[in-house]
């Protein structure tokens, strides 16, 4: 396949795993390194296309950005490969405990189907919920949607609740809708709370800003269905390292700023 269909194909994809379509990115823009404004319009199309997958943002961010672009991409796509996130949760995770978490995320639910001692409580965020307790179910795991009603009590009910970021930068962070009051109910019920960022979601400031803006700057902002976090509401991240406070774990991810990623394309 051309690169340029194959970008073509990326942008347009729809309901696939964020991390597979900065993986699938990556194999067509390593094709046009030496088309660099070519490589920066494709791109900027498929963030256009893509307005909240992070991880595709901060891989375009490193390859428009690098004197070494082959190889910076080459880099980013081994970081997403090779995350360990996931393994760190499942590893942390209490023994026979019950997980209260809000939405989809693959990496929530791939530690939890690993463990298979803990039990899940789903809040729901835009239907994403049901398709975690659909994958839960498969699997033999235990777990139940929560509504809305029944968040309070799924944290008090809960052994620690687990929020997963969307994106963050050193500003904030942006999550599912739900995640904050999760967050919230956590410190009130002086339960622990984590906040799960895997690689490739940190952005720098203007590209984090211009993510939220595009889901939250809105007449009726409730309906974006996303929550804005700031870092105060965070206690401990799980990162690929380990559980980690706020300060070691924003010393360890970066991202380069790109504002020419950030202008809007005639399409």
């Amino acid at each position: 396949m051309h690169p340029i269909e194959h970008l073509r194909y990326v942008a347009r994809v729809h309901g696939a795993d964020p991390v597979e379509v900065a993986l699938e990115a990556a194999e067509g823009l390593v094709h046009m390194v030496r088309d660099p404004a070519g490589a920066v319009v494709s791109a900027r199309r498929m963030m256009e296309h893509h307005p909240e997958n992070a991880p595709l943002w901060w891989l375009c961010a490193h390859a428009v950005t690098s004197m070494d672009p082959r190889t910076a991409l080459r880099e980013c796509a081994r970081a997403l490969r090779t995350d360990a996130t996931s393994a760190v949760l499942q590893s942390e995770l209490p023994a026979d405990s019950t997980v209260c978490t809000v939405g989809w995320s693959g990496h929530v639910v791939d530690a939890l189907v690993r463990r298979g001692d803990v039990r899940a409580l789903v809040v729901d965020s835009l239907g994403e919920g049901q398709d975690a307790l659909r994958v839960f179910a498969r699997r033999g795991v235990e777990a139940e949607l929560v509504a809305p009603e029944g968040i309070a009590a799924a944290v008090r009910s809960s052994d620690v609740t687990v929020v997963t970021s969307k994106s963050t930068s050193r500003d904030g962070v942006l999550c599912a809708g739900g995640a904050l009051p999760l967050l919230a109910l956590s410190r009130l019920f002086d339960k622990p709370s984590w906040l799960v960022s895997p690689v490739g979601v940190h952005l720098a400031p203007s590209m984090w800003r211009a993510m939220v803006d595009d889901f939250c700057d809105r007449p009726d902002p409730w309906a974006a269905g996303h929550d804005v976090l700031d870092w105060s509401h965070v206690t401990r991240v799980v990162d690929a390292t380990g559980i980690v406070d706020v300060a070691r774990h924003l010393s360890s991810v970066s991202c380069p700023e790109a504002p020419e990623l950030l202008r809007r394309s005639a399409i």
